[in-house]
Parts: C-alpha cells; structure tokens; sequence
C-alpha cells in the first residue's frame, strides 16, 4: 500500500514537469486516489474531473478559488495559483446534502433549486445492494414501491404512480405510449449495479421533462468514464458477485472501462437469477391465516392439479431471472466538443403475475388461473448524445440527443381446467430527439429546448391449445390495426439570483400531442367507430423561490403545473379483471394539476433537517370508473356477464402531505438518520380515496463507519391503511390482496455491514428482516421477503 502511494506522489512530481498542471485528490483517512472529483472555477468558465488515478487536468484554470465535489465526501475548496495541486477529501458517513442536481438537466448547486430532491449516489447503491432500481428507490425511506408480483416495482410519488411519473435513464424518457395507470415494473430494467447516481425530483416536472411528470421524476444516471488527464491510458475492471437466501438470489456483476485524452469505453453487465420467495414465517396476531400459499398448480398428464404446498410461506410461482448490459463510446472531438454512443439491452425471464396466480374462486382453496405471466420484458435503446461547451450570443453549453427504444411484453394467461393459453404480445418502437441549451448572462442562467418523441405500437393475440398446439383468433389488448403516439414540445426555465439569498426559477413548456389508433375490436369501442383521432394542447408552467437566509437555514417555495395527455393504454385497451371488463374511452381528456409545494431546510455543520409540504389539486383526473358501452353498463363475454368500466375524467381530485427527512454525523464515527412521509387525497367528485396515496412511511438509520468498516442498522415500516382509505372498486375487486380490515401496518429491523479488505475488495454482509415477519405492503400482490441472509463481495482493478 505504501508502495502505490510512492508511486501516486512519483507520479505526480514528474507530470509537474512533464505535463500540464494536474490536481490528486485522494481519500484523507486512507489516502486511496478518489476518481470522478468534479473541480470547478469560481468564475464556472472551466470544469473537470479525476480519472481513475484520482488526477484531474487543470490547464484550463486560470488563478483563484477551485471547488471540488463528489457525493461520497464533504466538499472542499482551495487556492489554484498555477502549480499543482495534493488534496485530501473526507469521506461522508450518510450524504444528506447532495450539491449537484439535475433539475434543468444541467448540473447545478442544490442551494439554487426549489423543488424536493433526493440523491442516491454510486456509493450507497453499493453498500445498499439492491437487488434491482425497484428496491433501490425503496431503499431511500422516500419514494413508495408497489409490487404485483416477484419481478415487479412500482413506485408511487405524492399520490401518483406509473405512466403518471416520470423515468429517465441518461436524459431519455423512458415513458412509452402503453405505460398504463396500474402498477408498472419497467423500473427493473434499469440496472442498479451500473448507476453511478441517481435522482428523485418530487412533485410535477412537466416543463422540464414534458407529459407524465406529475408525481415526479425518476431521472437515473449511468456510469460514464471520464478522460484520463494525461496521456496515460486508464483501465478499471469491477466485478460483483452476491447472494441472498430468502430466493435463493444468484447474482453475478461485471464492468470495465478504458479511457485516454480523447476517447473513453465503457461496458457492464449483470445476471440475476431468483427462486421462488420466501415470505416470513412469524405473523402478526389476528393474522395469522392471511396470504398462506396453501396450493399451488402443477400441469399434468394434460390435467391441471391443485397441489397442497409443503411450505405455506415460499410462494410458488413467483421466481424470474433477469439480465442487463450497456456500452458505452465516448470521443473527444476537442476541448469544449465530444460525442458518445451508448447502448442498452434489458430482458427478463418470464415472469409469474403472483397476484392474479393466488386469486381464488369464491371463498374455495380453488384457484381461478393455472398460468398467468408476463412473458420476457425486453428493452434497448441505442442513445447518440453530442455536446458542446462554447459560449456564444445564444448558449453556453448545447446538448443534443437522439434515441431509439424498443420495447416488447406479453401477457400469457390461462384459466384453471382450461386447455386454451391467451398470448397478448405487444411491440413499442420509440424515437425521439431533444436539444437543450444553457445560456449564463448577468449571474442568471436560462436553460430552454425542444424535444420530440413519436411512438409506432403493435399488438398481436391468438389462444394456442397446450394439448394439441391449435391457434385461434382473441382479441388483442391494444388496437389491432396499429396505433401511433406523439408529442413535440418547447422549454424554457429561467434562474435569477438577487443578492446572493434569493433565488428565482420559472419556466414555462409548450406542448403538442398527438394520438391515433385504428381497431376492429367490436366490443372495444362505445361508438362503433374505427379510428380514433385525439390533439391535445397545454401550456405549464412554474414558478419557485428560494430563499437562503444564511449559510445554514433556506426556505422555498414552488407551485408549478403538470400535463398528461391520455396515451394509447388509456384509449385503445381491452381487458377482462373480476367480474368487470375495460373498455376504451373515446372521448377522454387530458388530466391536470396544480401544485403547491413550501419547504424549510436547516444544514448546521453536520447536521442537516427539512420538512416539506405540498398541496396538488387534479382536475379532470383520468381514473377507473363505471362506463356505458352503447348505453348498457354490462356486457355478456363468453357466457359471462360482466359490468363496464373505463378511463374516465373524474371531475377533480386533490392530494396532500408531506416528508420530514433529519440526518447527523457524530462523534466522528457515527450517523442517525430518519424519513417520515405522509400522503392523502380523495377523489372530490365522488368523496373516495385516491388508489396511489400510501400509508405513511418511512426509515430509521444508525450507522457506524471507521477506517475499512461501514455497518448500518435500520428499521423501515409502514402504518395501517383501513378500507375506508382504499377506494371501493380496488378493495371489491382485488379483495385477495387485503385483510378485511385492509393492509395492517408493520416494521422491520434490518443490519447491514460493509468491511473494505484491501483498496481492491470489499465483503459485504448483510440480514434483512431480522424478525422473520410475514407483512405485505400495501396493494402488493405478493408478501415481502422474509429472513433474508446476503453476502456479496466486490472486487476492483485499476
């Protein structure tokens, strides 16, 4: 170890000479190199960053004050008189105070921003070893996360979930035009071991990032390998392996990366492979007979059988694998000038719909399925991204990026004793294009832009007998003809510091959306006619404050407005679910909101607390409700009679709540945290509760961290939500997902610990649910994991 630091300061002596000047930013207690430093001049006219050698290249820098950030260490700021530069950082215990945010997708100080955001750094995701981005965000005690199944996560945010908020990976909208209202798990694509952050902007995001960022955004950052400040070319290999027992997890992680002065590559991939999971065996009292998996379904001798399970807590049929790779290539066209190519494949085994598995006919142990399940949930995108840092009269800095996705699911569906297996397959090939601009004039930033996407959709169905192969004809779930999504938009948000303590941002965004779909589905349609042609126009907008009233005390406040315009899952399906079947909806409008939001946050050495309240208000909300097909409110299907229901304006809606978050570092060696978050909201034309409101909830850390040791004990845990906050047709209709007296509340405790052996390897060990408890969160479809016992180990080559 002293040996590489020999060489590191070696290093550093002869480049003095040889080469431009250079800073070494290294960890103050281990004196490790610490890569990925962002350095900036006071004057902002030149950033850079540390290679993997923890170098940084400063011959752009002119004398004066330098800042250097990095998530995992407390900032620090220093003298640059032209020589080079040693510099010590202290490493964060918990980072409560991320600095750099993207809420105009460009970096900023956090101080200047008005809306609530939170931060998960690359350090975190690796102690936290979240077994996909689901859990990841989970992991943070802020953002809820619903699942339906295993192989599923959705996360709710301020009383919205689904296509109703908004993810991003790398600056690309991610939303297609058949994210529905339900519960998604398009998350899961999202590899949590290649982040090297991630962010969560709270409340409506519309003027920055466009139609569905009502209940925020989920904007995910991959790693991206800086250029190396020399002409030394750096390599970097990492590799992960981990297991958990409660699904018997098998995890394998693999990335690398090479960079020089002009070119960087990138690539990382992942494979993880999950049994069926085990749900904890101690239940809490006057439960005790709830969500047992007592049989299962077993195919055979062309006979479904209901089989009695050996073990009521694992649930049978619930187990998927799942892989995730991306490459990246970066060139450096010059100083101010570079463009990148990346790469994105995701694809799931399939993957078992536990929920609709364990519904059961009546009150009998007879199960209403034999085979449910999403088949594999394919997704890439291919992202050129080119940028340019050179001021003129119009911009500073210029981004522009094109993308292409393709998505493709299926839902393969096959009810008890029967021989015919419903195949639903559904393709979505998105493009888009966006350029963004950041101008700085008179200590004032105005960042603006264009964007554009345009969705092609296709869906396909038949029934295929299992016993004798015969394909039949059904039904698609989306328009048969093909169905098109588009939507072109204008920007502009505009950030004006007066007197250094007050900070202003306002924004407004043009949007223009465009649907069209054609069907021959008879019964899917309440006019009878072919096509369908919806244009929708909206105008949002934002305005916010923020007011530091000295170093350590800000308040703010933000009311800003969102847009969503009805997408082809809101106009075009068709589905049977209970006793009820969905229609399409011709004539549906687009939903609004208002919202209001107010903060305080205190930041007193190493301490930091904010609270934060918000009030949205929904107007012509696009919810499930009753519907009328051609005037009958219920229709007969394959000899059953089922009652309608569609996508409906509610009138209005409203939702309210708010978050306290409190983190500390003591005694050098110790941290607690604590987030607590309340949300509510009714439906006001029809006095029910809105469906994506959530119990209140929250997390409780203490965490130790000295020399090589990191270990953190935590309690997470959710209180009671009683039928009268569950609206009525969720609670009727998905009856087996809850207690009579709704989701009970629950808590657990929960230990991990991180030991770094060398500079190279690190074991990680951790015991999740120590208590063994069986509790399901709220309108999950399947029971949270029991005892979970993980190990991991990392190792590093640089």
């Amino acid at each position: 170890m002293r040996l590489k630091h020999l060489l590191i300061l070696l290093y550093s002596f002869v480049s003095t000479h040889l080469t431009a000047q250079t800073a070494l930013v290294t960890d103050k207690s281990s004196g490790n190199s610490i890569s990925d430093v962002f350095i900036y001049h006071e004057d902002k006219e030149y950033v850079s960053y540390t290679d993997q050698r923890g170098m940084a290249d400063l011959s752009g820098f002119s004398n004066g004050k330098i800042f250097l950030q990095h998530p995992s260490y407390h900032p620090e700021s220093t003298l640059y008189t032209g020589d080079d530069l040693n510099i010590s950082l202290k490493e964060k215990i918990v980072s409560f105070d991320e600095v750099i945010v993207s809420a105009n997708k460009w970096e900023q100080e956090g101080q200047s921003v008005s809306q609530q955001i939170i931060t998960v750094n690359k350090k975190e995701v690796q102690f936290q070893n979240p077994q996909t981005s689901a859990d990841l965000l989970s992991n943070t005690g802020q953002v809820f996360v619903q699942k339906s199944q295993f192989g599923g996560g959705s996360p709710k945010i301020r009383g919205f979930a689904a296509n109703s908020v908004l993810l991003v990976v790398d600056g690309v909208r991610m939303n297609n035009a058949i994210f529905r209202s339900g519960n998604l798990q398009n998350v899961i694509n999202i590899d949590p071991n290649a982040l090297e952050s991630a962010e969560v902007v709270f409340g409506p995001g519309s003027v920055i990032y466009g139609s569905d960022a009502l209940g925020g955004v989920m904007d995910f950052h991959t790693v991206s390998p800086k250029w190396s400040s020399d002409d030394i070319t750096d390599f970097s290999l990492n590799a992960l392996s981990r297991y958990s027992t409660t699904a018997n997890e098998k995890t394998g992680h693999i990335d690398c990366s090479l960079s020089d002065k002009k070119w960087t590559f990138f690539h990382s991939s992942t494979f993880s492979s999950f049994d069926d999971l085990r749900a904890g065996s101690v239940r809490k009292n006057g439960y005790e007979n709830e969500f047992e998996r007592t049989f299962y379904i077993e195919r055979m001798n062309g006979e479904d059988l209901l089989i009695k399970n050996d073990d009521i807590n694992v649930q049978r049929s619930s187990g998927y694998d799942l892989f995730n790779t991306i490459s990246k290539i970066n060139y450096r066209l010059g100083n101010k000038n570079d463009i990148t190519y990346n790469f994105y494949y995701s694809t799931t085994s399939d993957i078992p719909r536990y929920d609709n598995l364990t519904e059961k006919i009546n009150t009998s142990d007879s199960l209403a399925h034999a085979e449910w399940y999403y088949g594999p949930q394919k997704w890439q995108m291919h992202n050129l991204k080119w940028n340019l840092y050179a001021k003129s009269g119009l911009f500073d800095q210029a981004r522009a990026t094109l993308a292409y996705q393709s998505f493709k699911e299926s839902r393969n569906d096959r009810p008890f004793g029967d021989d015919r297996l419903r195949v639903r397959t559904e393709q979505v090939d998105m493009y888009s294009i966006s350029l963004d601009f950041d101008k700085e004039f008179a200590g004032s930033n105005l960042y603006y832009g264009i964007d554009y996407y345009y969705n092609e959709v296709s869906s396909e169905a038949l029934r295929r007998n299992i016993e004798t192969g015969e394909i039949t004809g059904t039904e698609s779930r989306y328009p048969d003809g093909g169905s098109s999504f588009s939507s072109f938009a204008v920007y502009g948000n505009y950030v004006h510091p007066f007197s250094g303590k007050l900070v202003l941002n306002g924004g407004l965004r043009f949007n223009s959306v465009n649907l069209n779909a054609n069907t021959n589905n008879e019964r899917a349609l309440a006019n009878n006619s072919k096509d369908i042609d919806l244009t929708n126009f909206a105008l949002n907008g934002s305005l916010g404050l923020a007011v530091n009233l000295n170093p350590t005390n800000k308040i703010s406040y933000n009311v800003s407005t969102g847009f969503r315009s009805p997408n082809i899952d809101d106009i075009g399906k068709v589905f049977d679910i209970g006793s009820s079947i969905v229609v399409p909806n011709p004539g549906l409008k687009p939903e609004y909101t208002l919202s209001n939001e107010i903060a305080y946050q205190r930041k007193k050495g190493n301490s930091f607390f904010s609270i934060v309240g918000f009030y949205s208000r929904v107007f012509d909300a696009i919810v499930d409700g009753p519907f009328e097909l051609e005037g009958r409110s219920s229709v007969v299907v394959e000899s059953e009679t089922l009652d309608v229901f569609s996508k409906v304006n509610a009138g209005s809606a409203e939702v309210y709540g708010g978050s306290i978050l409190y983190a500390a570092e003591f005694l050098d060696t110790w941290a607690f945290s604590k987030t607590i978050t309340y949300t509510d909201g009714r439906d006001i034309s029809n006095n029910e509760p809105l469906r994506h409101t959530t119990p209140i909830f929250g997390k409780a850390a203490l965490t130790y961290q000295k020399n090589k040791l990191r270990t953190e004990f935590y309690l997470e845990y959710h209180l009671n939500r009683n039928p009268d906050d569950i609206p009525s047709a969720e609670f009727d209709r998905k009856s087996h997902l809850y207690t009579d007296e709704g989701t009970p509340g629950w808590h657990t405790l929960n230990l991990k610990s991180d030991y770094r052996l060398t500079e190279s390897i690190n074991f990680n060990f951790g015991i999740e649910n120590i208590l063994d408890k069986h509790y399901r969160p709220y309108t999950a479809g399947i029971s949270a994991p029991g005892r979970n016992f993980l190990i991991a180990v990392r190792a590093s080559l640089k």
